[in-house]
């Protein structure tokens, strides 16, 4: 069987999104159970549970596979400012900054 190429940034962004859309569905049926009342929700309030057990799962792995992706893999990053907008302290004066430990009053 020859080897195929795998492009990691395509694996990585399709992978991602469909681990995170069965988290969002998991969590959409654990408010569904959170809303029934009566008799339904005793009967399935053991499942969500279960359901919780599910979603830390895989947050956990969501963590670890955000870790295994290339540095450069930035599918989730768009929005994110890539510049500082503080000016840095060179060229500030003492009396500029505020005094240790006071938190005003």
């Amino acid at each position: 069987m020859a080897a195929r190429k795998l492009d990691i940034k395509n694996y990585c962004d399709t992978l991602y999104g469909e681990l995170f859309g069965i988290k969002t569905k998991l969590n959409e049926f654990v408010t569904m159970i959170e809303y029934t009342e009566g008799k339904e929700r005793q009967t399935l309030g053991s499942y969500s549970r279960h359901l919780q057990e599910l979603i830390s799962f895989i947050d956990w792995k969501l963590e670890i596979f955000n870790k295994v992706c290339p540095v450069d893999w930035n599918r989730f990053t768009h929005d994110v400012e890539s510049t500082v907008s503080v000016p840095p302290m060179e060229g500030r004066e003492e009396s500029d900054l505020p005094a240790g430990g006071y938190v005003g009053g």
